[in-house]
């Protein structure tokens, strides 16, 4: 007996008679904002596809995702703390789309240690480029001076 999940069969069956479960983890805290039309899940991370087909991916699949969910969780901070949304997220080319307006994109880069330091590279429409020190006090300052070129040496 396989049950449908997702429209797929999952990896899965439990066994006739015996009540014997699998389960399989899942990086849920019970959150869910992909349930609300969040195309990246502010509790865990992932993506309202890998959410939906969470219990249908290997084994393998998942361990991919649950290894850069913690990169992914420097994006949606900085979502939070600029009032934007994360709308893509490009594993492939390790970046993700942040908007802050309907109209006004930004692409983050994979956030990364620099001399022991956090950063995450943002790039600007126009083509600048900037290396957000995420580890400082201001660096939501430095954030919109760079987009808005504010200061003098950002």
């Amino acid at each position: 007996m396989a049950f449908v999940v997702s429209g797929a069969f999952a990896p899965w069956s439990l066994p006739e008679g015996r009540g014997a479960k699998l389960m399989i983890a899942t990086p849920c805290i019970g959150v869910c904002s992909t349930a609300v039309g969040d195309e990246v899940c502010f509790g865990c991370a992932r993506t309202f596809a890998e959410v939906s087909d969470w219990l249908a991916l290997g084994a393998d699949r998942r361990a991919q995702i649950s290894c850069v969910l913690a990169r992914r969780k420097v994006w949606l901070q900085l979502a939070a703390q600029t009032g934007g949304r994360l709308t893509a997220i490009d594993d492939a080319r390790l970046e993700a789309r942040l908007a802050l307006t309907p109209d006004f994109i930004v692409t983050l880069g994979w956030p990364q240690l620099l001399d022991g330091q956090a950063h995450v590279p943002l790039c600007m429409v126009d083509g600048r480029n900037f290396m957000l020190p995420v580890y400082r006090d201001d660096w939501l300052l430095l954030f919109w001076n760079a987009l808005f070129q504010l200061a003098d040496e950002v």
